[in-house]
């Protein structure tokens, strides 16, 4: 038992209930409906990833006030579960009241499965309840992104080119280096240079580690693929230990209330509304600039009154990929089609409102194994696996890989042949408007020409070790050539829109991650980390054949939860729905800040960028870009493939926990040599 060996080296923990104190949760600015006033400058629908990074830094001017209306609770009543980082897989968020638990329509690809599709409906939004990768995208990518609108408006679509977004992502970061103990056992590379120093979110590692985790990067480079020292500069292709958001001053979850909300001093002029569900928003007549918003609608649940309260400057919506079209949707704004179909009077045609939805997909191959996973340390039930050093330790190994290392000599040719099969059939889009086709086209022939021809990763293919006897290596495809939509059935809030990510609809997407697996089948094959697998439980040996692997993963794949682009930044005739400023089309004082305005997926998991969309909107109204505006940049770091870290930390540089752990053959805590606790 792991506990008794602990004991016979005469070690010691804190007990249980100490090790989940936390400092008391702050309420700041969060109010009840007594307290709302009539009117404020700006309404943030959607106190999310985003949003309430948008409300922090709006909110800095005190001469201007900002409502934040959330649908979800608080989350104070689940402190100790939404912030202790290991909770998440062991008592997590998801499936209960703190998640919109989302479900997906039909999916015809997949043997008519109806997928689960979890977001966070509380105060942070999905970053309260996520795994906390803390990941960027590449330079390939951000550069693409910026390159939709530069003809039509070069200075605002430099905004979002790799330069300028690569100084925001290291403006609002806080970056620490690993304790001794987690850097050894776990093999952590790192480039402190690629990293902020002095913002508000934080991003780390956990103070401890598993050996299976130190011997990834060593397997991957056995298996054919390379290794990063650090991801965040640029270049993430190839194999690394990731940051996660983590606050290592208490091994706490990092996210948007603990980072811009819950620090902030007394603020008369921010209130956040929980518990508010926006209904729709209101227009007023228009102006020189289009149709104007005066407010929204919101009520606290389906049979309650709905109340208006007035916007003086903007609305914002940062209610996510599904909240955001589908409020815009509720409010007479997106495709004519859509509307007619529920009797909702159009306000504006805009077509691309729900559109060209796009999510990564993936599953896994598991493995038995008798060593030490997260899940059977948790499941010991033993004193240490209580502590907060533990508790602290999530899933952070991590590989992005492209087709060359995928398909091999075969690469080129495959990617002729998507190339010459290019159609705009709905197959692969559900809509057949013009502009909708549009952008496909452009989309299309950025992955196909862009990024399948260079580094850039197709898949993300991660180390889960959160079960109890088993190592899972999972397989993400990145760059979906299919397309999916948001829509509505009902003209109520209150009523989940119809969510169709299409999956597999290109066959290329099944070619991709087919191939994704059987690299993971591969990884698991090969030394040191094959040194410590048994046989492979899922999908088994007998998945051979190409049909044998299309059946499983018929039956197995899931959202990775990171959908984009349902009010996507693209040209209007290419349907878009935001122009580089974030405005949507044909308003003139409505706004889309959060991940739906990505127009295009990114390999990276989409915490920080959200992060950084909420950054750069509330900068854009503060100071708008005009064509004379130069944008602000930074010196791309690119770390280097192989090259080790720089000398090592002497303890995690905050004063936190320190657990010293064996060589990461070791696989485990048998030799552990003392910990102390800080909370702060």
């Amino acid at each position: 038992m792991l506990s008794v060996s602990l004991l016979a080296l005469g070690l010691s923990f804190a007990a249980s209930a100490s090790c989940h104190l936390h400092a008391p949760l702050r309420t700041r600015a969060i109010i009840d409906a007594s307290s709302l006033a009539d009117s404020y400058d700006y309404i943030v629908v959607g106190g999310g990833s985003a949003g309430l990074v948008v409300a922090s830094i709006l909110s800095d001017n005190s001469s201007v006030s900002v409502l934040v209306l959330e649908a979800g609770q608080s989350g104070d009543d689940v402190a100790v579960r939404r912030d202790t980082p290991g909770m998440t897989y062991y008592n997590g968020l998801g499936g209960t009241s703190y998640d919109w638990s989302f479900s997906t329509a039909t999916q015809t690809n997949l043997n008519d499965r109806i997928l689960t599709w979890s977001r966070g409906k509380i105060l942070g939004g999905s970053g309260a309840t996520n795994g906390m990768y803390y990941t960027r995208p590449n330079t390939i990518e951000m550069n693409a992104w910026a390159g939709y609108l530069e003809s039509q408006d070069s200075a605002g679509s430099a905004k979002w080119g790799w330069d300028n977004f690569y100084s925001v992502m290291k403006s609002m970061e806080t970056w620490t280096k690993p304790t001794d103990a987690a850097e050894s056992v776990g093999n952590i590379q790192y480039d402190s240079s690629v990293h902020g120093t002095s913002g508000p979110l934080h991003s780390s590692y956990p103070a401890v580690e598993l050996g299976l985790v130190g011997n990834w990067t060593e397997t991957c480079l056995a298996a054919g693929i390379q290794t990063r020292t650090d991801p965040h500069g640029g270049e993430n292709w190839g194999a690394f230990v990731s940051t996660s958001s983590i606050n290592p001053t208490n091994w706490t979850r990092s996210y948007s209330r603990s980072a811009y909300i819950d620090p902030l001093p007394p603020r008369s002029n921010l209130a956040i509304l929980p518990s508010a569900t926006v209904t729709k928003i209101v227009w007023g007549s228009s102006d020189s600039n289009g149709l104007k918003a005066t407010g929204v609608s919101w009520a606290a649940s389906s049979s309650s009154t709905e109340q208006t309260v007035n916007a003086n400057k903007e609305v914002i919506l940062a209610a996510g990929v599904v909240g955001s079209p589908h409020i815009m949707l509720l409010s007479g704004v997106g495709p004519s089609s859509v509307l007619s179909s529920v009797g909702i009077d159009q306000k504006l045609d805009l077509p691309g409102v729900g559109q060209n939805v796009q999510d990564h997909v993936g599953a896994g191959v598991s493995f038995a194994t008798t060593a030490d996973t997260l899940g059977s340390i948790y499941a010991s039930n033993s004193t240490y696996s209580e502590s907060t050093e533990f508790l602290s330790l999530i899933n952070n190994a991590i590989a992005y890989v492209n087709l060359t290392v995928l398909m091999g000599s075969g690469a080129d040719t495959w990617i002729q042949t998507v190339k010459n099969d290019y159609n705009t059939s709905t197959s692969y889009l559900p809509s057949t408007d013009s502009t909708i086709v549009s952008g496909y086209e452009t989309t299309f022939k950025t992955i196909t020409e862009t990024y399948y021809a260079s580094e850039d990763p197709q898949v993300e293919i991660l180390l889960s070790l959160n079960s109890a006897g088993t190592v899972i290596i999972q397989a993400a495809l990145q760059h979906p050539l299919s397309r999916g939509e948001i829509t509505i059935n009902s003209t109520s809030a209150f009523d989940s829109p119809v969510i169709n990510p299409n999956y597999f609809a290109h066959w290329a997407d099944r070619d991709i991650l087919r191939a994704a697996y059987k690299l993971c089948r591969t990884i698991g094959g090969t030394a040191p980390l094959s040194n410590y697998l048994g046989t492979e439980s899922s999908p088994g040996t007998n998945v051979d054949t190409d049909d044998e692997w299309n059946t499983w993963m018929n039956s197995n794949v899931h959202t990775d939860y990171h959908p984009i682009g349902s009010m996507s930044m693209l040209p209007k005739d290419q349907g878009g729905v935001v122009d580089t400023s974030l405005k949507v089309y044909g308003t003139s004082n409505v706004r889309v800040i959060d991940a739906s305005v990505i127009p295009i997926e990114m390999s990276s998991h989409s915490g920080s960028i959200s992060f950084a969309i909420g950054v750069q909107g509330a900068e854009l109204i503060q100071n708008p870009v005009t064509s004379s505006t130069s944008t602000s940049s930074a010196s791309s770091h690119s770390s280097s493939s192989t090259s080790s870290s720089g000398s090592s930390p002497s303890s995690s540089g905050s004063g936190a926990a320190t657990l010293m752990l064996p060589p990461r053959e070791a696989f485990g805590v048998a030799a552990i040599i003392a910990v102390t606790m800080l909370f702060l």
